[in-house]
């Protein structure tokens, strides 16, 4: 009879460990969250939260589509409000799987209310709004048919600055703005080339545009030493996927800064269409996330080098 109480002592003390063990297990899983992209896209209807109005209280912003078109409504405490584009593009983009809409809220005014961007696709033709809060209504303040955005200063001492541009023939070009009160001023002053990594990711650009064929000339001058084999691991996938891939759109956004306010990281998230070389009408999506920091010195060309990438 003890002998028979001992043994069920150590099963029980074996069953309690593998719960132990169990536990443990879950909450380190649970506890791991994957990362997520700087920018959001939207694949489907779906919903966000923020206070969008300035009143504290949580909001939420519909994202639907019917018949492939985008519509965008939020609901505050008082009403549901209408997101009506700018009459010149009347649109907020249409449904493509291969180019989503993207959208990101950044209060760019510092008045603790986020403006509204989008980015997407209408007929052929990237789009842009940018949608702002102002005596009880959604304005479309800026719409255009660029196709990359970007921020800076949004999160240090400095002022902050939303950007529209292009990919050109030769290099990336880019308007600033400033949003001063409710309407966004265009800021004029020079830029260099290696502004935010522009020269770095319009390489990257036509680089990931020549393959597969053109895989074995990466350019290692947009690319920091050392670069881990997890990333180039990347180059060979799209390489490997027999693609043709065109760029659609980007957004950037520095996101780290010296004492001085300058900038020490940047992101840039870049949407390519890729159209499969063994059946044409096969075509897919493919967002490349790069993070670029400064080496050197800043005058040089590659002064924001590639230190990171990954796909969506």
């Amino acid at each position: 009879m003890k002998f028979r109480v001992i043994f069920l002592k150590k099963t029980y003390l074996y069953y309690a460990a593998g719960a132990l063990i169990l536990l443990i297990l879950l909450i380190v899983l649970l506890s791991i969250k994957k990362p997520t992209p700087a920018f959001n896209y939207v694949l489907d209807n779906t919903t966000k939260k923020a206070d969008l109005n300035g009143d504290g209280k949580e909001d939420i912003l519909y994202i639907k589509t019917e018949n492939n078109k985008y519509y965008l409504q939020v609901n505050t405490q008082d009403a549901s409000l209408y997101l009506q584009p700018d009459k010149k593009i009347n649109t907020v983009g249409t449904y493509y799987p291969y180019c989503p809409m993207r959208l990101t809220l950044k209060d760019i005014s510092r008045n603790k209310t986020p403006e509204i961007f989008i980015q997407a696709l209408d007929n052929g033709k990237q789009i842009q709004h940018i949608f702002n809060w102002n005596s009880n209504k959604f304005e479309d303040i800026f719409c255009s048919s660029n196709s990359i955005m970007g921020f800076s200063d949004s999160g240090n001492s400095k002022t902050p600055q939303f950007y529209s541009g292009t990919l050109g023939d030769i290099k990336i070009y880019l308007t600033n703005y400033m949003l001063i009160g409710s309407k966004l001023e265009t800021i004029r002053y020079p830029q260099k080339d290696n502004f935010m990594g522009k020269d770095s990711i319009y390489s990257f650009i036509k680089y990931i545009q020549s393959l597969p064929e053109g895989e074995a000339a990466m350019p290692k001058e947009i690319f920091c030493d050392g670069l881990s084999g997890k990333d180039l691991a990347l180059i060979g996938k799209l390489a490997g996927d027999n693609n043709t891939y065109t760029f659609q759109n980007a957004t950037f956004s520095d996101n780290k800064w010296s004492k001085g306010g300058n900038p020490t990281e940047v992101t840039w998230s870049i949407s390519f269409k890729g159209t499969s070389n063994n059946t044409k009408d096969l075509l897919k999506n493919y967002t490349v996330n790069v993070k670029l920091r400064p080496e050197g010195q800043d005058t040089d060309a590659f002064y924001f080098k590639i230190y990171s990438m990954s796909l969506e």
